[in-house]
């Protein structure tokens, strides 16, 4: 098959309709949802409106900004026909259309919400005009995304690495999925809305430490193996600190195995006998390691309501609002 080219919008379409027939970004941590929530919650929104959840995908967050916002009426919108489908199947009180979809081309919203899309659009700038002309001239957007800011734990692991940051890719970190085409800072977005007359109200980061240990180490160990791999360090202070990065993520990461594979098993809405076997086999090591895992979920928690303000994240949440021309 011929490598797809992710900043044509053919291949794109192409690429994420792939994707979204093998469940793709199906679901998302509760802490994730209950996170944004809580966010739009605090934005001070009106009591009705129209909200776009533009790249809306499975539609798992459209379900998440009608339970932010019960009385508004929520869409969502996504280049895959086949998430379309999945999310209008799974979310019927939200409404789903493609975004080449002519009935809903005039249709202005109050409100727009991105969750990890700008990261993958092969047009940045298009984007965000394409954005504009869907929104009110009092209007606002959340955007949230991977942070290109400096000094995430994320960052600084790309800095000790040769192949760590992509200039070329728009400083695409080594390790991100091979649909990101580019890692934006905060300056960069302010600067891409400022164009249509979008100021910055609120920003906010995650994952500045404990969140980002939290994440890769519930990767697994594959991933960790390519993200720390001492071979890839620039030098040799570089190749010892990769080295000694490695061995703490693995050593966590084995450390959270039993409690991973417990909790996953107790998801299962069937169990079977096997699945019963492995309950009764790891519930003594799920006991053993659970505090820790505790522990380790609360403090990247913590992390997030003590210093979210902190622009250091490896994922970051911005808010801009427009007001209408004075005339």
């Amino acid at each position: 098959m011929t490598q797809l080219n992710l900043n044509n919008e053919k291949d794109s379409k192409e690429f994420y309709e792939v994707r979204y027939s093998d469940n793709y970004m199906e679901e998302w941590p509760i802490e994730k949802k209950l996170r944004i929530i809580e966010i739009i919650k605090c934005l001070n929104l009106p009591s009705h409106g129209d909200a776009l959840d533009f790249g809306c995908g499975n539609g798992v967050f459209s379900d998440v900004l009608k339970k932010a916002l019960p009385h508004w009426h929520i869409y969502g919108c996504d280049i895959s026909e086949t998430a379309i489908k999945n999310a209008a199947k799974r979310f019927p009180e939200c409404t789903f259309f493609t975004n080449d979809d002519e009935k809903h081309k005039s249709k202005k919203f109050d409100f727009v919400f991105t969750h990890h899309v700008l990261e993958h659009v092969f047009d940045i700038k298009e984007l965000a005009k394409q954005i504009n002309g869907l929104l009110k001239d009092s209007s606002s957007m959340l955007h949230i995304f991977p942070c290109g800011n400096p000094d995430s734990y994320e960052y600084r692991l790309c800095a000790l690495r040769s192949d760590g940051i992509d200039k070329k890719t728009e400083n695409r970190f080594f390790f991100e999925d091979e649909g990101h085409i580019r890692r934006m800072t905060t300056d960069q977005c302010v600067h891409l809305f400022k164009e249509y007359d979008f100021t910055l109200k609120h920003d906010y980061y995650s994952n500045q430490y404990y969140g980002a240990v939290n994440w890769i180490t519930q990767a697994g160990e594959r991933l960790i193996l390519k993200m720390f791999n001492p071979i890839k360090g620039k030098d040799w202070k570089s190749k010892f600190k990769l080295t000694g990065m490695l061995l703490k993520m693995i050593f966590i990461s084995i450390l959270r195995k039993p409690s991973k594979i417990y909790k996953n098993i107790l998801k299962k809405s069937v169990k079977q006998i096997q699945h019963l076997l492995f309950i009764y086999m790891f519930y003594i090591p799920f006991k053993i390691v659970k505090s820790f895992d505790d522990y380790l979920e609360k403090k990247a928690t913590d992390e997030w309501d003590k210093i979210k303000l902190n622009k250091n994240g490896s994922e970051m949440y911005l808010y801009f609002a427009r007001k209408p021309h004075q005339i």
